[in-house]
């Protein structure tokens, strides 16, 4: 398992630090399929720039919620998948798998039918011969030969955390959520589990986030080997030893702070 985190940062991209971080997106490569977590802006360059034809692949998209920085990039993915990469003519490409909470039906057909500048996605293209969408909201979401994804609902704007076993070994991703013990039965004893740190303390917490004090509380209960901190705001970087040695202080787990295009292998 092959994991490459293609955006790591918040609405607030990161571009004073060395380490770029902008929207959420992770790809995990299981021999030769690509499954993508979240697509948020910039999904599609930054695997293009991997040399991954996005014509093709990935053939399933998790998407945690409707955010535009976990989203947006999937509309021009379905748009790319009604022409023939040859001729440039209109024709139906490979179908793209999308699993998304409920409303993921309901926030297609906003986007692609009731926004009327963008109903020829319906029309003259017709979005729905190029997907093929799954709502999911607890338990096994699809399984095959070798890998399998579960998920389970979280607290932040009705989102999902997917779980994915392949081979012996478990990646969990959260996206957004707040203090939410459903995502330590989905991810107990899990390998890694990519967690958003938005903000560095409860002082500063705003909204349905965490911050390093409640995450080492949840990998505890949920006894994660190790933490990837992912969605992170662009102040973390000032404080990342303490942010790890508070988490480490609750939790006897390895953490990791993610950067775009980071790539772990499981």
């Amino acid at each position: 398992m092959k994991i490459t985190f293609l955006g790591s940062g918040t609405i607030i991209p990161n571009i004073k630090s060395s380490r770029l971080r902008s929207y959420s997106s992770i790809l995990i490569e299981i021999n030769k399929t690509k499954l993508l977590f979240d697509i948020g802006p910039g999904t599609l360059s930054k695997m293009h720039s991997l040399g991954i034809n996005t014509q093709q692949e990935p053939n399933y998209v998790f998407i945690t919620h409707f955010h535009i920085d976990h989203c947006l990039d999937y509309i021009p993915l379905v748009k790319s998948r009604s022409f023939n990469e040859e001729t440039y003519a209109v024709k139906t490409g490979k179908k793209i798998n999308v699993f998304g909470p409920p409303g993921l039906k309901q926030w297609n057909r906003e986007i692609f039918t009731n926004i009327t500048k963008w109903n020829y996605m319906s029309n003259e293209l017709d979005y729905r011969k190029v997907t093929n969408l799954f709502e999911v909201k607890n338990g096994i979401v699809f399984t095959k030969k070798k890998w399998k994804v579960s998920c389970c609902p979280v607290d932040h704007d009705d989102g999902i955390a997917f779980r994915l076993d392949s081979m012996g070994k478990s990646f969990v991703y959260a996206g957004d959520m707040s203090y939410d013990e459903n995502i330590c039965i989905l991810g107990k004893n899990a390998d890694i589990v990519a967690m958003e740190c938005s903000f560095l303390n409860k002082k500063m917490l705003g909204g349905k986030h965490l911050e390093p004090e409640l995450i080492g509380n949840l990998a505890k209960i949920g006894n994660f080997k190790s933490i990837v901190l992912t969605h992170l705001n662009p102040q973390i970087d000032k404080t990342k030893k303490s942010i790890i040695k508070t988490i480490q202080n609750i939790a006897d787990c390895k953490v990791l702070i993610a950067n775009d295009m980071k790539t772990i292998k499981l």
